[in-house]
């Protein structure tokens, strides 16, 4: 079954493998960048939109030559593995990252956050008041958020779903048309 959905298997390693050059190079410039609405902004759009939409179609597509017929089930589980397989690669770097490469780092993006967001707020006209009482509950409930490898591996498991959403709407497309009207 393995080697059914070897072409999505591959397709999930240069997922994983691009999405870690691609944060690597970021980093490598400004490791705070991702604390910025810039920086949030792009790795929203690249992680959570580009990278899973293309390498995901991508997957499910190169998977189809090893079915007859190409039913959604399989479409689904090709896309999805291909999610899979960049979330652990992913998942892995990560750990390694937050644990062993920059464990300070977790802690040092929450503080410019805090720092971009107060002066949002205080460019937004709230009062010095309303600033202190927002950034109190942000630093209450980041307290209580799972760090490290927990909280990595938390992150990866809501990944996940997203992937899931987007496996269900490329196996939809992806599946063949034909089963369909067979059935009809």
């Amino acid at each position: 079954m393995i080697n059914l959905y070897k072409p999505a298997i591959d397709q999930g390693i240069r997922m994983g493998i691009i999405s870690i050059i691609v944060f690597l190079g970021i980093y490598a410039f400004d490791p705070l960048f991702f604390a910025k609405p810039t920086g949030m902004l792009t790795m929203l759009i690249v992680n959570l939109l580009a990278l899973p939409i293309v390498f995901m179609i991508l997957g499910a597509r190169n998977t189809k030559a090893n079915f007859t017929p190409y039913t959604f089930g399989n479409a689904f589980n090709a896309a999805f593995f291909t999610g899979i397989v960049s979330a652990l690669i992913v998942l892995v770097f990560n750990i390694i990252l937050i644990t062993l490469i920059d464990p300070t780092w977790e802690q040092s993006l929450f503080e410019e956050s805090m720092n971009t967001t107060e002066t949002f707020l205080s460019d937004s006209g709230l009062s010095q008041e309303d600033i202190d009482e927002s950034i109190a509950k942000a630093t209450e409930s980041y307290a209580d958020q799972p760090k490290g490898a927990l909280g990595a591996i938390i992150n990866t498991g809501k990944g996940l779903v997203w992937y899931l959403i987007i496996a269900l709407i490329i196996g939809a497309v992806q599946k063949d048309k034909k089963t369909e009207e067979e059935l009809i």
